[in-house]
């Protein structure tokens, strides 16, 4: 018994130790096709994640059917932290939008990361509205209950949702035009056949709309003489362009630390935090599985509801 006890504790003491993750090449699956804001945040944090994990961090982009093909090719792949998701704000309505995709199954085969950044947006007015300010925006509204319009690209776009829950709040009532793209809203807007919208960017044209209030809850750096929308009275008001990451259920606690610790270096990294800048993405508030989840279900909680209540067509 003695010598089987030796021999054991030699081997325990001579197995070799586990290989600290990772130890080869990471995925990192984008439900966003190439250069859109999904895909752009991801492949910023991709480039600081390869050089702080020692590891060749790939992006592959899945887009299609509201998120629903990239959730379902990860929610099936090995719980091992070598394959991850990013998706973006659009998955909270994706089950109300897509209700044939079994949306809530495969994001119950998938645990979230990490929040990986977020974009707010911005309350522009066309000029043929007499309004340079919030104040005098809601004041027109109320007068005018018929006839202002806004427009984004479809039913259940961070545009359209963020207008309805606008409509809720400040007790309004902004009508919703579907576009099959964003800039062609934007045109309308510029052009004055759109009063209002809530949009991440206007491009081309910005210097003839007026910003009048942005939705995060702190203001905007890009934007710092901007109001936010909770501190002009809305309270608790937010909506925003975000993207999350997720892993298949199971991936090893020291895979999933690993990312996290080198998040938590990333957006404290002076360069990248200046590309952030650029490209108009803030970093999460917090780092970490907790958060995100907590900040995931919320967004699915408050736009679903949201999407629920909103007319099919108005």
């Amino acid at each position: 018994m003695r010598v089987f006890a030796l021999l054991f504790g030699f081997l325990a003491l001579t197995a070799p130790a586990q290989a600290a993750f990772p130890e080869r090449l990471i995925t990192i699956v984008c439900a966003s096709g190439a250069g859109g804001a999904v895909d752009v945040t991801t492949r910023v944090f991709a480039d600081f994640l390869s050089k702080e994990l020692g590891q060749t961090v790939l992006v592959q982009n899945e887009p299609g059917a509201g998120s629903t093909i990239a959730i379902n090719f990860v929610s099936r792949a090995k719980p091992d932290g070598y394959t991850l998701l990013t998706i973006g704000s659009g998955v909270a309505v994706a089950a109300e939008l897509y209700p044939t995709a079994n949306v809530d199954a495969m994001l119950r085969e998938l645990a979230p990361v990490t929040m990986v950044g977020a974009t707010p947006l911005v309350l522009y007015v066309s000029s043929t509205v007499p309004a340079k300010n919030y104040a005098d925006l809601i004041a027109w509204l109320k007068a005018h209950p018929t006839d202002a319009t806004t427009g984004s690209n479809g039913r259940g776009s961070a545009g359209h949702l963020s207008i309805e829950l606008l409509n809720t709040m400040a007790g309004v009532n902004v009508r919703y035009i579907p576009y099959k793209t964003t800039p062609q809203a934007h045109t309308d807007l510029i052009a004055g056949r759109l009063t209002v919208m809530l949009t991440s960017s206007m491009g081309a044209g910005a210097h003839e709309v007026t910003p009048v209030a942005v939705s995060s809850l702190e203001r905007w750096q890009r934007m710092p003489d901007v109001p936010t929308l909770d501190e002009l009275g809305l309270k608790g008001y937010e909506a925003a362009t975000w993207v999350a990451m997720l892993a298949p259920k199971g991936a090893p606690p020291e895979a999933i630390d690993a990312i996290n610790k080198a998040f938590a270096k990333a957006v404290k990294d002076p360069a990248l935090r200046k590309r952030l800048d650029e490209i108009g993405i803030i970093p999460p508030r917090e780092i970490g599985q907790a958060f995100a989840a907590t900040y995931i279900q919320n967004e699915i909680t408050k736009w679903t509801d949201i999407l629920r209540k909103a007319p099919a067509e108005r």
